[in-house]
């Protein structure tokens, strides 16, 4: 199957780099911290530099206002851009087999609050009077969308993202400052393990990082991560046909690559499954074939932080015959 680039992105998405984030001026706390020179006011300057005195960013002047300019602005403004032929002289992007941005939605299951949801009742089961005074703490997803960047070879991949010079370095870098606040990538394989008739196009994606069990080398968890456990979610499908797709996005990075991102790198791989709606997700993942699904990858994974996403096919060339993605 092609070669997908993965893409995390905070704020942001990510070509080639499977997780994400948000252009946000919150305080960067921990993973929320930006990158250098990511995350700008209107001068192209990082907000949270040291030497920066205007902290407004560039997307928009109401911080109320964040997550919405970043969403809309990756889709209808950056989206374009990565598919834009950037004159005579644009030898990038053609190398491009898909690009899917997958953007996380709130509302739907996550690491922090899973199905099936209860709802605030008392000792007597009755709902209770002050709700105000037991909210639950909000647990934001350490990522905000993926991007999947496919090639068909690892020699495009690595030209598309070419460094040196050409509209990536030129255009994309800077516009990827407006909208992402930081991210993680890492290059991946992608093996489709099912796929209905819509292949990439079903609307709901649950997106499930995982980062190895300590015991494990990478190579043990691909081995146990692709053998035993995609039994298992075939078995799952086979019994319930809400899941239309699922595909393993396996970390192939290393230390010695030319895009290697110590970030990205954290998560061993991905798993992707796809919904057609939202009542299909929520219904699968409160039955027991989702429950076996997650009781074996604790065996394997020390972590599984896991978020629901829209899934946009922002291109597709329709082959699917390729192995790298970033």
């Amino acid at each position: 199957n092609a070669s997908p680039a993965l893409a995390l992105r905070h704020a942001g998405r990510r070509a080639a780099r499977p997780s994400g984030r948000v252009a946000d001026s919150s305080p960067p706390l921990a993973h929320r911290a930006a990158r250098t020179a990511y995350n700008v006011n209107r001068a192209g300057l990082g907000i949270e530099e040291a030497g920066t005195q205007d902290r407004v960013l560039a997307l928009t002047e109401r911080p109320q206002w964040e997550w919405e300019a970043f969403d809309e602005y990756w889709r209808k403004m950056h989206g374009p851009k990565i598919l834009h032929v950037d004159g005579a002289q644009d030898r990038q992007t053609g190398l491009l087999h898909y690009y899917l941005q997958q953007h996380r939605i709130p509302g739907g299951p996550s690491s922090g609050w899973a199905p099936p949801y209860r709802p605030m009742v008392d000792a007597d089961e009755r709902l209770v009077r002050d709700p105000a005074a037991r909210c639950p703490t909000h647990q934001r997803p350490a990522w905000d969308g993926v991007a999947q960047l496919g090639y068909r070879s690892r020699a495009d991949l690595l030209a598309f993202f070419d460094l040196n010079a050409g509209k990536y370095r030129e255009k994309i870098i800077p516009d990827e400052a407006v909208f992402i606040r930081g991210f993680g990538f890492h290059l991946a394989e992608e093996h489709v393990i099912l796929e209905a008739a819509n292949r990439r196009r079903d609307p709901i994606i649950l997106i499930r990082l995982h980062a190895r069990n300590s015991e494990l080398t990478r190579a043990q968890f691909r081995g146990r991560w692709m053998a035993q456990h995609a039994e298992i979610v075939r078995h799952a499908a086979a019994a319930d046909s809400r899941l239309r797709r699922y595909a393993q996005l396996v970390n192939i990075s290393e230390a010695t690559d030319t895009l290697y991102d110590p970030v990205g790198d954290r998560y061993d791989g991905v798993s992707v499954m796809s919904f057609a709606n939202m009542n299909d997700i929520e219904e699968f993942m409160s039955s027991e074939a989702y429950a076996r699904i997650q009781a074996d990858e604790a065996e394997f994974a020390r972590e599984t932080l896991f978020y629901t996403a829209l899934n946009y096919v922002i291109h597709d060339a329709g082959i699917s015959a390729g192995r790298y993605s970033k």
